[in-house]
């Protein structure tokens, strides 16, 4: 079997009006005409939908043109693909039926390589037992979609979950902790240590570095610019948008860890 590139990607919140979204989407109104026919209705993608969308081909295209014909290419998508109905929010396309389709829209082009996994994100977006993501893995035909995933690639292991700690200021970090953690159950289990270990869900960029010998985390990038929520739960924070790739011999390949210059975000202005 050829060896494989690893690109992973996390908290694509598909359905929200400021995350990852095709430029132009029709659904479900809700409503019918004279013949009985159910009317669309159309969403058009935001400037800033649009900067993230651009990335997101960005990402895949850079993918493929690192893996050629010589290596294989697996994805992982680290959860909360939609966006559900957390928090009552008005920042989403209301039906989550219309949110899946939407994903599996935007990710059947990612689930062509050579395998996809998708680990289940939060309830509060995906349902209990993350239920979006386990119709859209069906759909797509995804390897695995569970809520930890220990994968076994070119010789070494990575660790997949979810949830995770974050550092939330630019000069603390959580994510030696975290590489600890994993190392230390790997050791009681009698298991090979993971490599690497990524987790996602605070869309901020964390990073042990080599803290830990032998095992790094990483704190995982989202596709989604800050919603009504993160402006009250985090004022003054961007949302890292991005996401890693782990190379055939090991090498962690960062150079698309963070896209900038999203349109719409904080700026000075003359008062």
């Amino acid at each position: 079997m050829k060896p494989a590139i690893v690109a992973i990607v996390s908290d694509t919140h598909i359905g929200s009006t400021t995350a990852l979204c095709l430029p132009e989407w029709s659904y479900d109104s809700g409503n019918i005409d004279e013949n009985g026919e159910k009317i669309e209705a159309s969403y058009k993608a935001s400037k800033e939908q649009n900067w993230i969308y651009d990335n997101w081909l960005d990402f895949w295209a850079y993918v493929k043109k690192s893996a050629g014909k010589e290596y294989r290419i697996i994805a992982v998508h680290v959860g909360d693909v939609v966006e559900g109905d957390p928090h009552h929010t008005t920042q989403a396309i209301p039906n989550v039926e219309d949110q899946e389709s939407l994903a599996v829209e935007i990710l059947r082009p990612v689930a062509n390589f050579d395998g996809l996994y998708i680990i289940r994100g939060t309830s509060a977006h995906s349902g209990d037992m993350a239920r979006s993501e386990v119709r859209i893995a069906k759909e797509l035909g995804a390897k695995q979609c569970v809520f930890e995933l220990l994968l076994f690639v070119n010789g070494i292991v990575m660790d997949f979950a979810h949830h995770g700690r974050v550092g939330r200021r630019d000069w603390t970090s959580a994510a030696a902790g975290i590489a600890a953690e994993a190392a230390l159950e790997a050791a009681k289990s009698g298991t090979k240590p993971p490599r690497y270990v990524f987790r996602g869900h605070n869309h901020l960029v964390d990073d042990s570095g080599e803290k830990m010998p032998g095992t790094r985390a990483i704190a995982l990038p989202s596709w989604q610019l800050r919603t009504e929520y993160g402006y009250r739960v985090s004022p003054g924070k961007r949302s890292d948008i991005g996401g890693v790739i782990v190379m055939p011999d090991g090498s962690l390949d960062l150079s698309k860890l963070r896209y900038f210059a999203a349109p719409g975000q904080r700026r000075i202005i003359n008062g």
